[in-house]
């Protein structure tokens, strides 16, 4: 079937820039992995999830399953053999279901709101992709993407391509800044991405004083 909007959990990093010997995927925040908080996420709106890995990692997606709300159908999908990184998971997962359109999310964004999601979703259009950036710097990790876009970043990816960002230049894109997001649900703060333990102690506390969406 067609999934009128896939959400691609980009779940293989590797996590070594948090110094605590697990997969990202598998950290605790607020006693829930980063795995459980972006598949709920994407729940919210998504008809069906594709959590992209590595062929050899152990994700237990049959727990999360067990535990999320509602009827989404979560799947995992394998990066392409011979490929690391997370253009390989976008890929992935863009390539494995049959979608209307698409939200790429990766899993080190805890603080991600649905409807920020949805809001990016809502303004495609025609274009390929709608790619924040929040800083000046792009989020291909957390952006919509229209079935056109699979193939071009298949072929990207193919052609030796490593860089989700350089990827996006072969896309029409259209990308939202720091003024445009902040108007958002969630704004700014939706960015946040755990990549050192200082970015995880930020986070940590932000559950602790209850600034969360879930």
């Amino acid at each position: 079937g067609l999934a009128a909007t896939l959400g691609v959990l980009v779940a293989g990093g590797a996590g070594s820039g948090l110094a605590l010997g697990s997969r990202k995927a598998l950290v605790r925040l607020g006693g829930v992995t980063l795995l459980e908080r972006a598949i709920a996420i994407l729940a919210d709106f998504c008809d069906e999830i594709v959590v992209s890995a590595p062929s050899g990692m152990v994700l237990p997606l049959t727990d999360v399953a067990r535990a999320s709300p509602g009827s989404c159908a979560i799947r995992r999908a394998d990066d392409p053999a011979g490929t690391v990184g997370p253009l390989a998971g976008m890929v992935a997962g863009l390539s494995s279901a049959g979608f209307e359109r698409a939200i790429v999310l990766g899993v080190d964004m805890p603080f991600m709101e649905s409807a920020m999601l949805v809001a990016l979703i809502e303004r495609l259009g025609g274009r390929h992709a709608v790619v924040p950036a929040p800083g000046g710097f792009p989020q291909p990790l957390a952006a919509a993407y229209a079935r056109a876009a699979g193939p071009i970043l298949a072929s990207c990816l193919d052609a030796g391509e490593r860089s989700p960002t350089r990827a996006l230049g072969s896309l029409d894109v259209l990308v939202l800044n720091d003024a445009e997001l902040a108007h958002l649900p969630g704004g700014l703060g939706s960015f946040l991405n755990l990549n050192s333990p200082a970015d995880l102690g930020q986070a940590q506390r932000r559950i602790a004083v209850g600034e969360t969406s879930a």
